[in-house]
């Protein structure tokens, strides 16, 4: 619980604070009769308003109408931003109105005392990076689980768990700053000792972690992605923002196969960062290198140590590295750092299935450059004889750029390319696929057009022949497809390639 004075208080401490309505008067300094009012609640949805809630006016197209919905299921105090404030006054509504500057710095802000501070009670670890996140935050956890037993918590773009035991789906890569710091909270309260969590760039440039200090944080790589309108402008505004977790961690490990390693390492050093490399160069503190079958190894000044992994694709051994560096910050216990690595398996990340008549494929997230070439190049390595076969699409609506990225991979590594819907959203997927279609230049590549999803990865299975393999791209396991209406049920990569192995192989 807080009261108004302490809001105001907090925003000040931030240089956040413009201003207060009380009884449709301005105020710069809080008029003594509202000091004390007691806030029980926070929320920014106005259909989970409690009464003496706070409410966050959120979002760059805010509807007044939802802050009069909220005063009237009984919040008492708002904050919100100067856009709100002429609808505030002429419509004399009844609350306590804080104007602030940024009502995303603010809403973190506020949720983080409201919670009682609950990262301060945690190791907390972040990854960010292009890709690898999941599949490196599923690392740690393992090792750390190996370790430590149930006492970590994990958030990722797949799933979340807060007690160390039961997952639930996630529905953002990293949540929104009043929900992460609420199940920061739940994961304190189940005991947790280790929270293990993916950082998007949208995470730092919408400030979901603002406020936020990672004891370890990780920058596993990047590449153009997520730009867009709606997202970053330019490359340099994602590397800006992917960047900060170099400012807000206490130790950063950084891959040295960032072209821009020494700008990071040299930030990091500004802000008295403690800075671990990793990567293939003779240079990194841990310096690994692969070999078949899942195994590599990780030479420190310590020496050399050898470990294996399940999940197939060289760029792993990079994710894993990055694992192991965190974990050894935490245990010397080799053997069950060992173990973690090895249990490891990640939902949607690269699955592999087969069956008698020699059908290979692979279901996997990945959706972006650095993520499909990697992929891909494995697949060509393993698969030299047969047919790359992709069933791929792009979201609607964001990340425009990944369409160019997509038509390119796939005209340098596929043979076979079926365009078909991924999250289409609000836009049309004819419109999508034409946009991937307009960037492939291979002439060789033979390109289906099928955006009903089930029946693209259908027509994939009726065409492959032993030695071929087919790569589902985008949606793994998730059972869902955004489209114009919402979100709509769907069977899910994996479940319906999985049924299709099995009707093929009778």
């Amino acid at each position: 619980m807080l009261t108004v004075n302490e809001v105001v208080r907090l925003l000040k401490e931030r240089q956040l604070f413009e201003e207060v309505i009380c009884d449709n008067q301005r105020h710069y300094t809080l008029p003594e009769s509202v000091r004390a009012t007691e806030i029980t609640d926070v929320t920014y949805d106005s259909r989970q308003v409690k009464s003496q809630a706070l409410f966050f006016c959120k979002g760059l197209n805010f509807n007044f109408k939802y802050l009069q919905d909220a005063v009237a299921a009984g919040s008492t105090v708002t904050i919100t931003e100067r856009s709100q404030v002429d609808d505030i006054l002429k419509t004399q509504l009844p609350v306590i109105a804080i104007i602030v500057t940024d009502v995303q710095k603010a809403m973190a802000t506020v949720a983080r005392a409201f919670y009682g501070n609950p990262d301060q009670s945690l190791t907390m670890i972040g990854f960010t990076g292009t890709k690898g996140k999941t599949t490196s935050v599923y690392f740690t956890r393992h090792i750390l689980q190996a370790v430590f037993g149930k006492q970590v918590a994990q958030l990722s773009s797949i799933d979340e768990c807060l007690d160390g035991e039961h997952f639930i789906e996630a529905h953002l890569t990293t949540p929104e700053s009043l929900d992460l710091f609420r199940m920061l909270k739940a994961a304190v309260d189940h005991g947790m000792k280790y929270l293990v969590m993916e950082v998007s760039s949208q995470a730092y440039k919408k400030s979901r972690v603002y406020g936020l200090e990672f004891d370890y944080g990780v920058f596993l790589n990047i590449s153009p992605d997520h730009i867009s309108p709606v997202e970053h402008p330019d490359f340099d505004d994602y590397l800006y923002c992917k960047s900060q977790i170099v400012a807000n961690s206490k130790t950063v490990i950084i891959s040295r196969e960032i072209k821009d390693y020494a700008f990071l390492a040299e930030k990091a050093q500004a802000y008295q960062t403690k800075v671990i490399s990793i990567g293939q160069d003779a240079a990194a503190d841990y310096q690994y290198q692969g070999h078949p079958h899942g195994q590599f190894t990780v030479k420190t000044t310590a020496g050399t140590s050898d470990y294996q992994i399940k999940i197939p694709g060289d760029f792993n051994y990079a994710n894993a590295t990055a694992a192991i560096a965190v974990a050894q910050q935490l245990t010397n216990d080799q053997e069950q750092i060992k173990a973690g690595l090895l249990a490891t398996t990640v939902p949607g990340r690269m699955e592999f299935l087969s069956n008698h008549h020699g059908y290979v494929a692979y279901v996997d997230y990945a959706h972006n450059y650095l993520s499909l070439s990697e992929s891909f190049k494995f697949m060509k390595h393993e698969y030299p004889k047969g047919r790359l076969i992709v069933v791929i699409g792009a979201a609607g609506g964001k990340a425009e750029s990944r369409r160019h990225d997509i038509g390119m991979t796939l005209s340098e590594y596929a043979d076979v390319a079926i365009l078909t819907s991924e999250d289409n959203f609000k836009e049309d997927p004819y419109q999508i696929v034409d946009d991937i279609k307009a960037n492939i230049t291979n002439p060789e590549l033979q390109v289906i057009v099928e955006v009903d999803r089930v029946k693209a990865i259908e027509q994939a299975f009726a065409m492959v022949k032993p030695g071929d393999v087919i790569f589902m791209a985008g949606k793994g396991r998730e059972v869902f497809m955004h489209d114009v209406d919402g979100d709509k049920p769907y069977i899910g990569d994996y479940q319906l390639s999985q049924k299709l192995m099995v009707e093929y192989d009778k």
